[in-house]
């Protein structure tokens, strides 16, 4: 598993980069919080990153947000701050698993795979809410395009549903774009 490591102070990091290549862990890049992870992040395409930060203060969080907005991964955060807003903040930012005073580097294994799995569960979820949206938003376009053509051509709602049905399966797309398409072109004809 390729990391990259953004800390604080680079010697405070050692003995977590010790026991990192010492569990077959490698450390692909090593930064300090005021350079520009993301870049790196980008660039490197790491499995993961580790931020090693005594307070989660405003630098730590910008970095977090542009790595979550760029490349999400799993992200790790060693920390000294137990402020519970340093952590819903570091949260919101990405943080996968948040550690307070973690003096057993020997855990990053398990660390790292609880951060791997809370962020896989995160995209399917966000990918679930994305669907969603989309299904909601599709059903409500239907409702309305079949409308549409119920009023034009004098057709019944089954009627307009199936010509849309038919359109969509001849196009091979969704039914809900070809009630965006309905919508469209009747805003335009109007």
């Amino acid at each position: 598993m390729d990391l990259i490591l953004v800390a604080d102070n680079l010697d405070s990091a050692q003995p977590l980069l010790r026991v990192a290549s010492k569990s077959g862990y490698r450390i692909v890049k090593l930064i300090e919080v005021d350079a520009d992870a993301s870049r790196y992040v980008e660039s490197l395409r790491p499995d993961a990153l580790i931020v090693l930060s005594d307070e989660i203060d405003r630098l730590v969080l910008r970095q977090m947000k542009a790595i979550t907005a760029k490349q999400p991964l799993p992200m790790v955060v060693f920390t000294r701050d137990s402020n519970p807003d340093s952590i819903d903040a570091a949260v919101k930012a990405g943080a996968s698993t948040y550690v307070v005073d973690c003096n057993d580097p020997e855990r990053l294994g398990s660390l790292l795979g609880v951060a791997r799995s809370r962020f896989d569960e995160q995209q399917r979820l966000q990918k679930e809410l994305l669907q969603t949206k989309i299904a909601l938003s599709d059903r409500k376009n239907v409702e309305r395009a079949k409308g549409i053509i119920m009023k034009t051509k004098s057709v019944s709602e089954d009627q307009a549903y199936n010509a849309m049905r038919k359109l969509a399966m001849n196009h091979n797309k969704r039914i809900g774009e070809i009630a965006e398409q309905i919508i469209s072109a009747s805003e335009v004809l109007v």
